[in-house]
């Protein structure tokens, strides 16, 4: 009997097996191994594209945009990026000169306008209707208004039909104003789009060098210029028709007198995603969304992340909403300054639909607030559907051959969560107190302390499977567990100075395999980075739990 080959497959099979596949480069190869393949993962490889304009890169999109370019047709959303390594120059420059070779002002403002170039480029000649871009296309979903060079509201005022005609199919608004204008801009586009479903509102006066107003947030005696300006065609609040939106994103925003205000305009009670990054005055949201006739019936996703707390109650807020909620299926919570976690019993509530958990509490700069394990044993023996779980864990050394047995206590207790995929213990293990201090490390010791941390996240593992081929979990031979991270956060960054401490990043592994001389393979834990691991595994999204990118979201251009 001949052997059995891929081709033998039905197209079905094969579409479903390549759909597993979200690398570019794997998708990219392909499509070079024969044209049925290519036919199959086009659609995926050219689905979603970043590309670097102002610079050499531009040169190749006019022979991306060939007509016969079969992943023309498949391209839908288009991230464009400003590159950093401009244009060479024509003439020759005089390498005599002293003076810095960084580039000049005049060579940025000329690769700026060939960006625009390029973006016209793309504009004009990719087919109508596929892009989720505006204009001349017709399947635009989402809109964001940010830092811009120049005024868009005239814009906006001038051609406001041509605009709502192309923006029909928004169900998503991203707004990050940091001047009166774009916060005019985005309230010409509520006035045009008022039922939409997702709406992100990101204050970003505080980022810019102009003076804050006085004014911007909402007060006791009137509402503060972010509201009345973005949401005047709605005034006045107490009788306005408020907008049903089932996502909604607070970033930098007061919230202290949401009640007369935000919660007037926008039904809260729809919500099925709330978010809220550094805003003060949460607590005020929490308390009233509590009441029955503001409850939200079919929220699915809460996330509060808090840098810096100062409203001792706001916990206790979160709790009581997290009591009145039902079928919570992600719950995040990284809050500082607070003296404790969120009860146990609170969390257990939620236990039946909750999927992914990142709970991260601190009281000052250096103490980690932590479960005991008893407390910690009641989540995971509640929350049984958990896919995703980041929690810290008991302090250990690293280094030791046998780990403190507080910390495989907790280890024992995430056996019990048959399903988990993604595992983040939020606190690093020591190796010795002169090398891992406060997550500081000296990088001549960066290597070493790898080291270790692969061979406990290769235990981790190990003991996973282990329990799941006792108890008849997981594929059988092995549990679900693919993703051990140590680090709370994969965005963070932190320079490295010559041989001083440095503070540590997120450090994930995934399940790998080896195979020995012999042929016989068995598991490995391998060392990746963090934005690698949504191509290994897609449910590992908590890894990185913030909101925003502040840092990108509020750079000028």
């Amino acid at each position: 009997m001949a052997p059995f080959q891929l081709k033998d497959v039905s197209l079905d099979i094969k579409k479903t097996i390549l759909s597993y596949i979200n690398r570019p480069e794997d998708l990219k190869n392909i499509c070079l191994t024969c044209g049925e393949l290519r036919d199959i993962a086009t659609p995926s490889l050219y689905r979603r594209m970043l590309l670097f304009i102002g610079g050499q890169k531009d040169l190749r999109i006019s022979a991306m945009l060939a007509p016969n370019n079969p992943g023309i047709p498949h391209i839908r959303k288009i991230y464009l990026e400003f590159e950093k390594t401009l244009m060479p120059r024509t003439q020759s420059v005089d390498d005599s000169s002293d003076e810095e070779s960084a580039p000049e002002v005049e060579d940025v403002a000329i690769a700026a306008r060939q960006a625009q170039l390029t973006v016209r480029l793309l504009l004009d000649f990719l087919p109508a209707n596929i892009l989720e871009v505006f204009r001349k296309q017709q399947r635009l979903q989402a809109v964001e208004i940010g830092a811009m060079d120049r005024a868009l509201a005239p814009i906006l005022e001038k051609e406001i039909d041509i605009i709502a005609n192309a923006f029909k199919d928004v169900v998503s608004l991203h707004f990050y104003p940091d001047k009166l204008d774009r916060l005019q801009a985005c309230q010409k586009l509520l006035e045009a789009k008022p039922n939409i479903s997702k709406l992100y509102l990101s204050s970003g006066f505080q980022f810019t060098n102009d003076p804050i107003p006085d004014d911007l947030h909402d007060s006791s005696t009137r509402p503060g210029l972010l509201t009345r300006t973005m949401f005047s065609h709605l005034q006045p609040f107490e009788s306005c028709t408020p907008m049903v939106i089932r996502n909604l994103s607070f970033d930098n925003i007061e919230l202290r007198y949401a009640a007369d205000t935000y919660m007037k305009v926008i039904t809260f009670k729809t919500l099925e995603d709330l978010q809220i990054h550094e805003c003060v005055g949460a607590d005020v949201v929490f308390s009233q969304l509590s009441k029955p006739h503001l409850r939200p019936s079919k929220l699915k996703n809460l996330r509060w992340l808090q840098e810096e707390t100062n409203e001792p109650y706001a916990l206790e807020a979160f709790e009581g909403l997290l009591e009145g909620l039902s079928g919570l299926e992600i719950l995040h919570i990284d809050i500082n300054n607070m003296p404790s976690l969120p009860k146990p019993a609170v969390l257990a509530h939620h236990g039946k639909t909750l999927k992914s958990l990142f709970v991260r509490s601190t009281s000052s700069s250096t103490n980690i607030n932590m479960y005991e394990a008893p407390e910690f044993d009641v989540i995971c023996t509640s929350c049984t559907e958990l896919r995703q779980l980041s929690i810290t864990f008991p302090p250990t050394v690293v280094s030791h051959a046998v780990l403190d047995s507080e910390y495989k206590l907790f280890l024992n207790h995430t056996k019990k969560l048959r399903h988990l995929i993604t595992l983040t213990i939020q606190r690093w293990p020591t190796m010795r107190d002169s090398y891992v201090n406060y997550n500081k490390i000296r990088p001549s010791w960066l290597n070493l302390y790898e080291h270790h941390l692969q061979r406990l996240a290769q235990r981790i593992f190990e003991g996973s499977d282990e329990n799941a081929t006792e108890r008849g979990w997981g594929l059988g031979t092995r549990s679900l567990l693919a993703v051990v991270a140590f680090g709370s956060n994969g965005k963070s960054f932190y320079e490295n100075n010559g041989d001083d401490p440095f503070k540590l990043k997120q450090i994930p592994f995934v399940r790998g395999l080896k195979v020995d001389p012999f042929g016989k393979s068995s598991l490995l834990a391998v060392r990746t980075e963090w934005r690698m691991v949504r191509y290994v595994e897609p449910e590992s999204d908590i890894l990185n739990h913030s909101l925003y990118d502040l840092d990108d979201v509020h750079s000028g251009p």
